[in-house]
């Protein structure tokens, strides 16, 4: 047919292809020839797809052998349907068929979707060095029936901040601070044997992991010092003051200020250091996952901090507890603009009275500090998020078996949970209702309408929409667009199976494990989720240095091409996703 075309069609062909993602990158000569093989045609019925293809105007659907909507392809789009596939138009579609030296173009000169930073790097060098350039070998060892005096001594001579303490399962640590606060301020001896003070196991690192990676074992665990090895053996011992030579502004400074902290305005003046963490974290090349678990971990060394000043003031009522949080700082996504979402998990026959004036205590506190209260009302100063045991399995049974709108919003927040400080795990807490859900077909088809309601923000010719009025007028909402489909999506794979994951990612990739999706499908949301948080965690931290109020909000004009690019492909993906779910559930059949 190429040999036949008018120069003006042949050209308007290659235009097709050259704006077309998958051909990103391809020399004009080869789109060219490739051009001459294609067959343009109308689509208006179902029928087997006889090839790949570039929509040209309209949209179509691509089915698999039991008729399950596996990919939509919008105008400008390319698709290469399997030979067991069939294809079906949205509406009437006009097709570019190609032939097969045109298929084979297709992705040869695509670019690595990966999250890309900020060009304007920081330069810290977190991420690029490894634990074994700045830890400090050999390492003082010693046995555990050697005194406290005879190791502190050990500790002045080599002017070290801790020993390596032998013996048990696995090595301990025992450091200055363990001599200060478990010997001296206890008035035990000094001929006290290192074993009763030295804490074990002690958390060790690889050698080859980057200091950002042991930054991070160090914030989640809340620990200052961490054994080095290879394999089996201790090969020397970071510490936090390693790392804070690397970094001045190490999200690790923020957290020991935190720690230290004995008033709110403290705690506050700690917090107001994070924005800058996050900055160079991400100007130095962090991955958003990791900084969003960075920023959550700091919130749960706020509410630790703010707990014990709350009882400080109030006193500690009786009986064991939980602190929960829920959302984001569950599944340590969290970013800088965020709220409370909190709840209390009381002691059996518990004083309600005092517990709830702790928790009203802790959410004014955290508020000034600067997390907002929660709109919705989702925080453990409310009564509806502060039950005993026996009260949140109550709850959540009602969740699962009444289950209104109202519920089943609630449930997707309840299902993202994290203890983050108590004696009450979260299997304890949601442990029933999750073996409740996997029985019970009618709730998870309800919970699937909640994973379809948030559509992600692509118009029907594949661009990207914004809003039309207000004041983001023009600009897309990345939380409720980009992320929180996904998160819906990924929390009922979890649900729907009883799986213990609650972070996005992780439950996008047993989802993939385990059958519940594609392979291909979990990798491109994976990626997208991660595209996504990069640029909230970005927009976050623009506004803040430049003095402005923090928004979810940004407008697609101003992101590079690739960026909008790689969303297209995701939003594509989610819609795929959702379609998916909708049609396994029947979501449209219930009442």
């Amino acid at each position: 047919m190429g040999d036949r075309l008018p120069p003006e069609v042949l050209a308007d062909l290659v235009d097709l292809l050259a704006g077309c993602r998958a051909f990103e990158g391809v020399p004009r000569e080869q789109l060219r020839r490739a051009a001459r093989g294609i067959e343009v045609g109308y689509l208006a019925a179902a029928e087997d797809a006889p090839g790949p293809m570039v929509v040209m105007r309209g949209a179509l659907r691509v089915l698999d052998l039991a008729g399950t909507v596996v990919d939509v392809v919008d105008e400008g789009e390319y698709a290469a349907p399997g030979p067991s596939a069939r294809v079906e138009p949205v509406t009437s579609a006009l097709v570019a068929w190609l032939d097969e030296g045109a298929g084979a173009l297709a992705w040869s000169g695509a670019r690595d979707p990966a999250w890309r930073p900020p060009a304007q790097g920081t330069g810290t060098r977190l991420h690029a060095t490894p634990v074994r350039a700045v830890m400090s070998s050999p390492v003082l060892m010693v046995g555990p029936s050697v005194t406290c005096r005879e190791a502190a001594g050990l500790m002045r001579e080599r002017r070290v901040s801790s020993v390596l303490v032998l013996g048990r399962d696995g090595p301990g640590v025992l450091t200055d601070r363990d001599l200060r606060s478990r010997l001296v301020a206890e008035g035990r001896p000094a001929d006290t044997v290192v074993a009763e003070v030295a804490s074990y196991p002690a958390l060790v690192v690889p050698a080859d992991v980057t200091c950002a990676e042991a930054q991070l074992e160090m914030l989640a665990a809340g620990v200052h010092h961490l054994p080095v090895v290879e394999g089996d053996r201790v090969v020397g011992m970071v510490t936090s003051t390693d790392l804070l030579a690397l970094e001045a502004r190490s999200p690790l400074a923020v957290r020991s200020a935190v720690d230290r902290a004995g008033s709110v305005e403290e705690v506050a003046a700690a917090v107001a250091e994070l924005p800058g963490s996050v900055a160079r974290m991400l100007g130095d090349g962090a991955d958003p996952h990791e900084v969003g678990r960075v920023v959550a971990t700091v919130t749960d060394r706020v509410q630790r901090t703010l707990l014990g000043l709350a009882f400080a003031e109030l006193g500690r009522p009786e009986g064991e507890f939980a602190w929960v949080c829920f959302g984001s700082q569950a599944r340590r996504e969290q970013t800088l603009l965020t709220d409370q979402d909190t709840g209390l998990v009381l002691p059996t026959g518990a004083d309600d009275e005092a517990w709830a004036a702790v928790a009203a205590r802790v959410t004014e506190m955290l508020e000034q500090v600067g997390y907002p209260r929660c709109r919705g009302g989702v925080m453990a100063s409310e009564s509806l998020w502060r039950h005993d045991l026996a009260g949140w399995h109550a709850r959540l049974d009602g969740l699962v078996r009444q289950p209104t709108e109202h519920h089943l919003l609630e449930s997707a927040i309840v299902f993202d949970a994290r203890v983050v400080t108590g004696s009450v795990t979260v299997a304890d807490l949601l442990g029933p209702s999750l073996v409740e859900t996997v029985r019970d077909a009618t709730f998870r088809g309800r919970l699937a309408r909640v994973a379809t309601m948030h559509r992600p923000p692509l118009g029907f010719l594949g661009r990207l929409t914004v809003e039309h009025h207000g004041e983001h007028r023009g600009q897309l909402d990345l939380k409720k667009g980009a992320l929180l489909p996904v998160a819906d999506l990924a929390r009922l794979t979890a649900v729907a199976r009883g799986g213990p994951e609650v972070g996005t990612d992780e439950r996008l990739e047993a989802a993939a494990e385990t059958g519940a999706m594609s392979r291909d499908l979990s990798g491109t949301l994976r990626a997208g989720y991660a595209l996504s948080l990069g640029l909230r965690l970005q927009r976050h931290v623009e506004l803040f240095e430049a003095g402005e109020t923090l928004s979810n909000h940004v407008d697609p004009g101003a992101l590079d091409p690739w960026v909008r690019a790689e969303l297209k492909e995701y939003f594509k993906a989610v819609r795929v996703a959702q379609e998916h779910v909708a049609s396994t559930y029947l979501v449209g059949m219930l009442g």
